[in-house]
């Protein structure tokens, strides 16, 4: 297959060990699966699956991996490494690993980052397995708490969206569009465990829950703020949160303003951007899960007695509000702020992955400070990079060795209020100097 990319100057990661530009990374789709066909000609992985410098041959495995197939099957031909590091805390996954051993691998990877077994993340790793040894939900599809807080959501949208169709109310669609907002958050929480159900309430939104995989915890959560990073190319070229001068003024400011508009009918373009990627046959097919937003229309018009026209103006309705609450929330809750790296900033000389995640995010106290909080506008944001498959309602516990293995090795990482953070998202979005300074070594 031919794909014709934009073409452009393509900036130089600031990043040493992201020595390639990502290939199909300015193909304006900018989906999931082009995303992925990319790292397959990047990695170096001949068709298998590479860990560090060593490849695997996984397959069959998919059929009883713990996870679920999709976390073996997705990643075929790509280096794996970042994501078997940070979904495996507890050491069996190394153990079982070397019975798939096929060959070292003939490159070098294209990655910036390093798992020292001295380093911050291995030492903070070993020491939160202690810390999670007695809980018997890591590992598992959640905890009790964060079930049931996600089933009160999406019943709740689900009764007020019937609600909405049946009194033809407006005001009654925004506050349903809320709760599709927070029970997508919420079930974020869920898309990172093994396979579970509650990981398709994410599907409500238009967005699908596969293709988030790839998108967020394949893409995101591994490589934050870097030219690897999807969520931030899927916005381009509308929006461009890295300090680079070839941005224009309309990107620059002109995004402050037109921004609204775009994370309102995000939902719907994600909806779109997974029917082109199917056409072009990228590899993904479409799943029945692709039919579980009509659930919200449907309920509308056989329990509230809507006709079909009234029901698809209010679901659009519903879907857009929460597209805008949702992408609100998300963009200005951690990543994007003048003292965060993007790449193209200098990076600290030390490359370990848990330094580099917590150089590239920010927390909100005030919502780290409640469960509630938490599961519903992406709290504990620096621990979750760190550990993403480990529930919400349990990274607290993490702590007390977080801090201790930061104070070890001289790694400072505080937080921003809610407002800065909105405040220094749109600063950054205007911004096109890098900083010269790296993170943790003085004022920018």
């Amino acid at each position: 297959m031919k794909v014709f990319c934009v073409r452009r100057e393509k900036p130089k990661s600031s990043l040493p060990g992201l020595w390639k530009y990502p290939s199909l990374r300015d193909v304006p789709l900018h989906s999931g699966g082009l995303w992925l066909q990319g790292r397959r000609e990047d990695d170096g992985a001949e068709g298998l699956w590479r860990v560090h410098d060593r490849l695997y041959d996984l397959t069959g495995w998919e059929k009883t991996h713990p996870g679920g197939s999709d976390w073996i099957t997705l990643t075929k031909g790509t280096d794996i490494t970042e994501a078997f590091e940070a979904h495996h805390v507890r050491n069996v996954a190394e153990t079982k690993l070397k019975d798939f051993y096929v060959r070292d691998a003939k490159t070098r990877r294209n990655s910036p980052y390093v798992f020292d077994p001295k380093g911050f993340y291995c030492t903070l790793k070993e020491r939160a397995r202690q810390a999670l040894a007695n809980e018997k939900y890591v590992g598992s599809t959640g905890t009790v708490y964060s079930k049931l807080l996600a089933d009160f959501l999406v019943t709740s949208m689900l009764t007020l969206s019937v609600l909405a169709a049946w009194t033809q109310s407006y005001l009654v669609g925004t506050l349903a569009g809320l709760m599709l907002c927070f029970t997508v958050i919420c079930a974020h929480n869920f898309t990172h465990m093994k396979d579970n159900i509650r990981m398709y309430y994410l599907d409500f939104s238009m967005m699908s829950s596969r293709d988030w995989r790839i998108s967020h915890v394949l893409s995101h959560h591994l490589y934050p703020n870097t030219l690897l990073d999807l969520e931030l190319s899927v916005f381009e070229p509308l929006f461009n949160f890295f300090p680079f001068e070839e941005k224009n003024f309309i990107v620059r400011y002109g995004s402050w303003f037109y921004a609204p508009l775009v994370w309102t009918f995000s939902f719907h373009a994600s909806f779109v951007r997974r029917i082109l990627d199917r056409f072009i046959g990228s590899g993904l097919e479409i799943r029945k899960a692709e039919l579980i937003p009509l659930i919200i229309p449907a309920s509308m018009i056989f329990i509230a007695g809507a006709s079909v026209k009234d029901a698809v103006y209010m679901w659009l309705y519903i879907t857009l509000s929460a597209s805008l609450f949702f992408n609100f929330i998300g963009i200005t809750a951690a990543h994007h702020h003048p003292v965060i790296f993007h790449d193209g900033d200098t990076p600290r000389p030390d490359m370990d992955w848990g330094v580099q995640q917590l150089d590239a995010v920010r927390d909100r106290p005030v919502i780290s400070s409640s469960d509630l909080l938490a599961l519903t506008f992406f709290g504990h944001h620096g621990l979750h990079h760190l550990f993403p498959t480990i529930d919400h309602r349990f990274l607290h516990k993490l702590y007390p060795a977080f801090q201790k293995t930061c104070a070890e090795f001289g790694v400072k990482y505080d937080g921003l209020g809610i407002g800065e953070l909105i405040r220094g998202t749109y600063i950054q979005a205007a911004k096109n100097k890098p900083n010269t300074v790296p993170p943790g070594f003085g004022k920018h």
